[in-house]
């Protein structure tokens, strides 16, 4: 491996600055700030930024037993859980520090905001529309002219969540999601959401001419309105055939998850240099959308690129897991040179990618610190996880445990026992050098360098959840942190007074 990988982060070289001094922003209660663990959101209004929190992931996760009865470490165990999103905002040029405008009521059970846009309808009224996640089947999105004042915009829409909004062609859409899982295609779109309520986008025409699959992702590029979706048969991506959706009228970019079917959800993208980049993801790093094999071995994350004549090369990412034959291209050797994940199978999301400038970021998901947590729980969650009754599912990971006894020698002398114990002592060994989520940027889409891989520094930000580009040039990031509560860092385009 290249040395240079090895480096440990150097925030002077990066030109980031941390801008929250407490991790999840709650000074004043520290078990509420690290409830705070994603900065799962972001946008700006006037001369602020806004941050939309996610509460408990991780801890909500096996709590509700997607993964089966499999114990809670303590350090992602909250001493009062309180599923209740929050929504933050600070000066742009950080005059009077963080200040929350928003928690969800009491009345109502969430996670948290999972999206937000700021949009100008064409009434000239411009407002910031925040989409959270709920535990009932009813979307819950509030708004706020002011970034002070909040309203619940009411609505009878089928779906627990949103992923993505986009304004396109002046109209705001949408795509509404389930809590897990596959469900039918729900793309909306309004031109004033809380006036006009959402009008659902017109599919239902021949499969093969129309977007299916969950709406993770959707672009407004070159005068047509691209949607993103996500299939246990590999991702797509879809483009209307002119500037307005109509139905049958959409044409197939990319397919069968550019010829791995473990790339089942597109989870980011980016226009640069003329190029649409998508990073792609397994939910959770091991669920998939396939109902008869719903928990698969982990994978690392790849990326694609698409021109503007619609054609599709792969950048990182090595021999598919899942082989497809996709009718869109050929999948071809990785332009980067990197294997999927950059060679690193935690790297489980290309989580986000944002331009700034002549330089293309892109922000992982990394599952690594995980696993020292849980390994005096190994003995339960393994009888947890060999209970579990799904088609496929231990076939699978004997298939995975073979992987590693073949990986290294050793482990086919030792216990199981043993062998995930060496495991954890190595990963543990690595320390702050290599633990954490890796942040990468290009100049160029192919040739790329870490900026950091262990997570600005501290390796229990184990995903960069969010990058965001103000109107004046500045990138936010914003981590996942289970363990001590987000962070929030920003690269500055340059410096930005406060005017009174």
């Amino acid at each position: 491996m290249n040395p240079e990988l090895h480096k440990a982060f150097d925030a002077a070289l990066s030109n980031f600055r941390k801008i929250t001094p407490v991790n999840g922003f709650d000074a004043a209660n520290p078990d509420n700030a690290m409830q705070n663990n994603y900065a799962w959101s972001m946008t700006e209004l006037g001369d602020y930024i806004y941050v939309g929190t996610a509460r408990n992931i991780p801890y909500s996760i096996f709590s509700n037993q997607i993964f089966g009865d499999i114990p809670i470490p303590e350090e992602l165990t909250p001493e009062n859980p309180v599923l209740r999103g929050e929504i933050w905002r600070r000066r742009k040029c950080g005059q009077y520090g963080w200040e929350r405008v928003y928690r969800t009521p009491e009345n109502l059970v969430d996670l948290g905001f999972r999206f937000m846009i700021t949009y100008t309808t064409p009434g000239g009224e411009t407002a910031i529309y925040a989409g959270a996640l709920t535990l009932s089947p009813n979307l819950f999105m509030v708004k706020s002219t002011d970034g002070v004042n909040w309203r619940v915009l009411e609505n009878d829409i089928q779906g627990f969540s949103t992923r993505y909004m986009a304004e396109h062609r002046g109209k705001l859409y949408m795509g509404a999601l389930p809590i897990t899982g596959l469900a039918g295609i729900q793309l909306y779109s309004s031109f004033d959401p809380e006036r006009d309520g959402w009008e659902l986008v017109d599919v239902n025409g021949d499969p093969d001419k129309n977007p299916r699959g969950n709406v993770d992702l959707l672009l407004s590029y070159n005068n047509h309105l691209y949607v993103g979706t996500g299939l246990p048969t590999g991702f797509e991506l879809w483009r209307t055939l002119g500037p307005e959706p109509q139905k049958d009228r959409w044409k197939l970019v990319v397919d069968k998850g550019a010829g791995d079917a473990r790339n089942e959800h597109p989870w980011s993208l980016a226009v640069f240099n003329n190029y649409i980049y998508i990073g792609t993801a397994i939910e959770a790093a091991v669920l998939s959308l396939n109902p008869e094999q719903r928990i698969v071995p982990p994978k690392g994350f790849d990326v694609i690129r698409v021109d503007r004549f619609d054609n599709w090369e792969l950048v990182v990412g090595g021999p598919p897991i899942v082989p497809t034959l996709p009718v869109t291209g050929i999948r071809g050797l990785p332009l980067s040179g990197y294997h999927s994940g950059f060679g690193n199978i935690s790297n489980a999301y290309c989580w986000q990618l944002q331009r700034q400038g002549n330089e293309l970021y892109l922000g992982t998901f990394s599952w690594s610190v995980l696993i020292p947590p849980f390994i005096p729980l190994l003995p339960d969650i393994l009888r947890s996880l060999l209970s579990i009754n799904v088609k496929g599912y231990q076939t699978s990971q004997l298939e995975y445990l073979k992987y590693l006894l073949q990986a290294d020698p050793r482990f086919a002398h030792l216990p199981l026992e043993d062998v995930l114990q060496w495991i954890a002592d190595f990963i543990t060994k690595l320390g702050r050098r290599t633990l954490g989520f890796d942040l990468w940027k290009t100049t160029d889409g192919i040739h790329w360098e870490p900026v950091s891989l262990n997570g600005l520094g501290n390796p229990h930000n184990y995903g960069v959840r969010m990058l965001f580009l103000s109107q004046n040039g500045s990138l936010y990031l914003g981590t996942a942190n289970p363990f001590d509560g987000l962070e929030v860092w920003v690269k500055p385009k340059n410096i930005i007074g406060c005017t009174n």
